[in-house]
């Protein structure tokens, strides 16, 4: 009996080794699989690693591990049958069940497999094995009663006995059926069609629904009091002292209600960007072997919480920067020797929260960017001057890297060298309201820090008023404000700068950017400096660059909710979208870095002009 025990535990010992290195295998395959669908020794691959698992599952009796690798079986064999043709939906079925059969091993060798409810990924992978049907354009078209259907079997019959090819797009506009414009559209949702909807479900912690329902119930009791409040108002029951306030209170009570209901609602939507953070491991293993690189990915803060769009959004922009450190940053094990360095190199990805904004740190302890190339490569592009060069501080330089276009790699190659990423990267930060600025130390590494607000769906605001209107700036980009004194604005390469303290700053004029009439900018007498008559300025801080806006008057700050401009302003530069105030007004969200960036682009311009 000692002796048959003995040999289970080493059957197990040995199918938790070798499935582990399956897994391990399967996690290459599926990155490699991803920008190579069509592989079909891929697919393979994948599937016999799979197999392997099943078979000896089934020997062991690890019956949910038979279920699960069965069902991931049949969704790769009508991959490999040409059945399916893989898309997100399928790859995301695929490595969910690879996950869940990987925590199965680590259950099994701590002690034995749990129970587990595996119906919602079985539905899954079951689910991706339906092909999506798309309706042929004639029926879309007749559905949407652009032509009968007699028509269009007129124009089938006439399209199968053309002697040439003719498209039934060409032959409905030509006869003149229907306009190019109705065609165009009834294409794009056939496009719209087969594309995979992103997931709208997320699982939410229990205690953060209790809270929200506590706070709903209050809010019930206080409309209760309200209402009763109105009747004894109707009935003359109250006097005016006493009505007065019983509204001071409940007005308070419901403005405390609110904001407690308003960060029970935002922490509903908070996920872990652990759900980010882990394609990483996989990633950089499957690049640096591509590279010969030797890389340890070190990974800090996956308990780090903020929105679920957000960190939805978020991954693209990471995939870059880490990419890039893995391509650019980490040298090869020989130069890495040569400089005295261990071979391995080492990737630090990073999350944490300060204040109300999240901060994701990237570095590597690679070569680091040489500050020396990127300005030569800068005057070869004449995006700069000589002159303008040579008077840059080494952060203004590293900008260039951001620009679209822009690459130091002397090679191109499949992971970078040909002048994207980087501007992608800035693009889609400024998109969710957030930064990305970076430190390079030449031999020592590189680091890019992320900053994103916790959420987009409420922000907190500084109001300013410019003339007689009123904007609104995202508060967590504004550093301070300030008195204006005129005699500190000074004229610099065709552009207004602020002298504040001892630092210089590109001075933007709101009244100018959206063409309002300002106050008076005046020199103020000392005796009444810091009076309504003295002009403000905000600070604006995007990353580690500032920039001052002058405005009439500060009017204070308040929580609100941002909703995106229409299609003929959402691409206006320095605009963020728009929130209506108390009094049914629209106003105008700024966005920072929009703003820099239209600072930047008119010295640029200056610089081209005068060169």
């Amino acid at each position: 009996m000692n002796d048959e025990l003995s040999q289970d535990r080493a059957l197990i010992r040995d199918f938790l080794v070798e499935s582990e290195e399956l897994l391990q295998h399967m996690d290459q395959d599926m990155v490699a699989l991803e920008s190579a669908p069509s592989d079909t020794e891929l697919l393979n691959r994948i599937f016999r690693a799979l197999h392997t698992i099943k078979g000896t599952s089934g020997f062991l009796g690890f019956d949910p591990m038979v279920r699960l690798s069965h069902a991931a079986e049949d969704l790769l064999s009508a991959l490999c049958r040409g059945d399916l043709q893989l898309d997100r939906r399928a790859m995301d079925s695929l490595l969910a069940a690879r996950d869940q059969l990987g925590a199965m091993l680590q259950d099994i060798r701590g002690g034995g497999l749990q129970t587990y409810s595996l119906e919602a990924l079985l539905a899954e992978l079951h689910d991706a094995q339906r092909p999506r049907t798309v309706p042929p354009l004639g029926q879309m078209l007749v559905q949407q009663k652009v032509i009968s259907a007699n028509a269009l079997g007129e124009l089938l019959a006439e399209q199968a006995a053309s002697p040439t090819p003719r498209k039934l797009g060409e032959l409905i506009v030509e006869k003149g059926l229907s306009t190019p414009s109705e065609i165009g559209q009834a294409l794009a949702q056939q496009k719209k069609l087969l594309e995979t909807p992103p997931s709208s479900t997320m699982r939410v912690d229990a205690r953060k629904l209790d809270e929200l329902v506590n706070l709903i119930g209050e809010l019930v009791l206080e409309r209760n009091r309200l209402v009763q409040l109105s009747r004894d108002c109707s009935a003359a029951k109250v006097s005016p002292a006493d009505l007065d306030a019983s509204l001071g209170q409940s007005t308070a009570r419901l403005s405390f209600i609110t904001e407690e209901l308003q960060s029970a609602g935002l922490k509903t939507r908070m996920v872990p960007i652990e759900t980010v953070f882990r394609r990483f491991p996989r990633l950089v293993r499957d690049v640096a072997r591509t590279l010969q690189k030797e890389v340890q990915l070190i990974l800090r803060g996956e308990d780090t919480e903020l929105d679920k769009t957000m960190v939805e959004l978020i991954g693209d922009p990471l995939v870059h920067l880490v990419r890039n450190a893995l391509d650019h940053g980490i040298e090869s094990p020989a130069l890495r020797q040569q400089s005295g360095k261990p071979p391995q190199g080492t990737i630090r990805l990073e999350a944490r929260q300060e204040g109300d904004q999240i901060v994701i740190s990237i570095a590597d302890d690679g070569a680091g960017i040489d500050i020396k190339a990127v300005g030569r490569k800068a005057l070869e592009k004449r995006l700069v001057t000589a002159e303008r060069l040579r008077a840059l501080q080494p952060r203004e330089i590293l900008d260039f890297i951001f620009l679209p276009g822009f690459s130091t790699a002397e090679k191109a190659t499949d992971l970078s060298g040909r002048g994207v990423g980087m501007d992608v990267v800035r693009s889609n930060l400024n998109k969710l309201n957030g930064s990305v600025d970076l430190d390079t130390r030449p031999g020592h590494g590189t680091t890019f820090l992320l900053r994103l607000p916790l959420t987009l769906a409420i922000l907190p605001v500084l109001l300013v008023r410019v003339g007689e209107e009123i904007y609104a700036l995202p508060l967590h980009s504004v550093a301070e404000t300030a008195q204006v004194d005129p005699r500190h604005v000074h004229s610099l390469e065709g552009r207004e700068v602020l002298c504040l303290r001892d630092e210089t700053l590109s001075l933007i004029r709101l009244s100018r950017l959206f063409d309002r009439t300002p106050q008076p900018l005046s020199p103020t007498p000392p005796e009444v400096h810091g009076t309504a008559q003295a002009r403000k300025v905000v600070i604006l801080a995007v990353g580690e660059k500032r920039i001052a806006l002058l405005v009439d008057h500060l009017l204070g700050q308040e929580s609100t909710v941002v909703k995106p401009l229409g299609d003929s302003l959402h691409r206006c530069s320095g605009l963020a979208g728009a929130t209506i105030s108390g009094d049914g007004r629209v106003r105008l969200v700024l966005d920072p870095p929009g703003l820099l960036a239209a600072s930047q682009f008119a010295s640029s311009l200056y610089r081209k002009a005068t060169a």
